[in-house]
């Protein structure tokens, strides 16, 4: 009986050393890409939010799109690094009040083999004094009009 045993196990021997060999890139390229989808999110909305701030500082009093264009990239730079920041740059427009901000590029991806993610993004915001003007003259909310 022991003899049976013995020759049983001297059939299995290693196959856990094979499994796992077969296993483990296949796990190694899940988590990767698992990685991978996380990060191009996370980049994502970053990109997005640069460009909704960088809308906001734009319409605000005074300033212009090119403030706009700055407060984006630094964002950017600070956020995600100069290679990512450099592969999207941000431009700017100016028309009829509304300051909009684009960015389009392609975010690299630190897995060799994957393609970049491709980006074409927009924030638009309405200048502040241009809905000032059209305001019609009307109290602020919370205050009262005339005497």
């Amino acid at each position: 009986m022991a003899a049976r045993r013995a020759a049983q196990r001297s059939g299995q021997g290693g196959s856990a050393v094979v499994e796992f060999a077969l296993v483990a890139p296949l796990a190694v390229a899940v988590a990767l890409a698992v990685a991978q989808f996380a990060l191009f999110l996370y980049e994502r909305n970053v990109v997005m939010g640069s460009l909704s701030e960088g809308a906001r500082v734009a319409a605000a009093s005074g300033r212009t799109t090119l403030d706009g264009e700055r407060a984006a990239s630094k964002l950017l730079h600070e956020s995600l690094g100069g290679r990512v920041a450099a592969a999207v740059p941000v431009r700017g427009t100016s028309r009829s009040g509304l300051v909009v901000l684009r960015a389009e590029g392609t975010l690299p991806s630190f897995v060799p083999g994957v393609p970049g993610l491709e980006v074409r993004m927009t924030a638009a915001m309405h200048k502040e004094e241009g809905l000032v003007a059209s305001g019609g003259g009307g109290a602020a909310p919370g205050e009262r009009r005339g005497g």
